[in-house]
């Protein structure tokens, strides 16, 4: 069986756009507001980033098996890792990435976290993109079976007319939390953002497919699905699937707080990913590295509120 040998992430243009047309839902340009307003604040913003995964191991070597166990087939065997890091956004091209310093495995001290912070943020603010690529922490060399990452970027992808990239369909309404929400399918019909797949020498794009979950009063964003499959190496398939979770910071800005991530094939869980996010704050452009205590801080631009519509189901 494949179990993580994929390395999946999610593609997502720097350029940015002009406003959606006035024609869409209000919800829906509430979100391409929010999108703007994200690109805008998350360049100069770290924070600190947990991921607990469990994953299918590779096969370990032959061991006989006598009687009943003999006839039954193997049980699958998980590892579990949990790392730490600094975390912060980057852009390499005209692509944007997460990037991270590792700073704990398993509990174990990589590095101190004003050491990882530092170099993250003289990472962030350096113009030689070879040195933003080293941030683009290869995860698997912590002891993580595979990578899927940028996908809290992914209310990037409903930036300006982007918007008009993909078809959307009111499906339900639900609540996230304390919110009543409309939920919207939406399939993508353009652009250049994708899942990207890495298998072995292949490289993979899909389009995207998914649903966000815009609250019902005002469009805000509380949360993105989205869906992908690939043929595997040995002929089943391979679905990825995120869910990314969005809150207000007390100063109003709109930032990931999870992400869940789960790759299966034929049934069965090859690999979960949960990511958990806090602790943002501001770090300065100067020569002197220096953290803007929240309470110092400026509100970024707000987002222009909807009108209180609802559209129909």
């Amino acid at each position: 069986m494949e179990s993580m040998s994929a390395a999946l992430l999610l593609l997502v243009a720097l350029a940015a756009s002009p406003p959606p047309a006035p024609s869409r839902d209000p919800l829906l340009s509430r979100l391409a507001e929010e999108a703007e307003v994200f690109a805008q604040s998350v360049a100069k913003l770290i924070g600190e980033e947990t991921i607990r995964q469990r994953a299918l191991k590779a096969g370990s070597r032959f061991r006989p098996r006598i009687g009943q166990a003999a006839l039954e087939p193997p049980k699958p065997v998980y590892q579990a890792r949990e790392l730490a890091s600094e975390f912060g956004y980057t852009t390499i091209g005209d692509l944007w990435h997460e990037a991270r310093e590792v700073r704990l495995v398993d509990g174990r001290t990589v590095q101190s976290t004003d050491k990882a912070r530092r170099k993250l943020v003289l990472g962030l603010r350096s113009d030689d993109d070879l040195v933003k690529k080293k941030l683009l922490e290869d995860l698997e060399k912590h002891g993580l079976l595979g990578s899927a990452t940028d996908f809290t970027l992914s209310l990037l992808m409903f930036r300006g007319r982007n918007l008009e990239n993909y078809q959307f369909a009111p499906v339900r309404r639900e609540r996230v939390g304390a919110d009543e929400a409309m939920v919207f399918a939406f399939t993508q019909a353009g652009g250049e953002e994708a899942f990207t797949v890495f298998q072995g020498k292949k490289t993979i794009r899909q389009k995207l497919t998914g649903h966000v979950w815009l609250r019902a009063g005002d469009g805000l964003p509380l949360r993105i699905h989205l869906t992908t499959t690939i043929p595997g190496p040995e002929g089943a398939d391979i679905t990825d699937e995120a869910v990314i979770d969005y809150v207000r910071n007390p100063l109003g800005l709109l930032l990931p707080a999870s992400v869940l991530h789960r790759r299966m094939s034929n049934n069965q869980l090859l690999a979960e990913n949960n990511f958990t996010y806090g602790n943002f704050k501001r770090f300065s452009s100067d020569s002197e590295i220096k953290f803007t205590p929240a309470e110092e801080e400026e509100p970024p631009p707000a987002a222009p509120p909807a009108p209180n519509r609802r559209p129909n189901p």
